[in-house]
């Protein structure tokens, strides 16, 4: 399996439950485990990844309370693995500026956070992975979309 590793930026941070990694659907709730490599802008997270490797996020449709919700996927540049601080400030650079464009005002004037989910150095070795997956976050939680929200 490949793994990503959710990234928050220094000085805000987002409360989250671990994910389990068994993919199995939770039929009453409204919950699904899905491959954190295939979720796409628009789905909403259950809870948000703290911290390590993450295999399959819960979604859950919007309209239920969630932490969470992918607002942007973005591609890293090819090439050989630059390492994870490099990473790490592109990731935050490029999903700041997401960030603002899907929530109607910028990060710094947010009440809300975000993270992301990025490639390892074995997923970007063996499987050629650049994506990142930019999550706003609401640690309150929230129910609906977040789109256009500007708070």
């Amino acid at each position: 399996m490949r793994a990503l590793i959710p990234r928050i930026p220094t000085g805000r941070g987002v409360a989250a439950a671990t994910l389990a990694t068994a993919a199995v659907s939770l039929s009453g709730c409204g919950f699904l485990m899905g491959n954190a490599f295939d979720i796409e802008v628009g789905e909403c997270l259950a809870s948000v990844p703290q911290d390590g490797e993450v295999f399959n996020v819960e979604t859950i449709d919007c309209a239920e309370t969630h932490e969470g919700e992918v607002y942007a996927n973005v591609t890293l540049d090819d090439g050989d693995f630059p390492g994870v601080k490099k990473i790490e400030k592109t990731v935050d650079a490029r999903c700041s500026e997401e960030f603002e464009s899907f929530v109607g005002i910028g990060y710094n004037d947010s009440e809300l956070e975000f993270t992301s989910l990025y490639p390892t150095e074995e997923s970007w070795n063996t499987w050629d992975d650049r994506q990142v997956t930019c999550i706003i976050a609401d640690p309150e939680g929230t129910t609906g979309s977040l789109k256009g929200a500007e708070r």
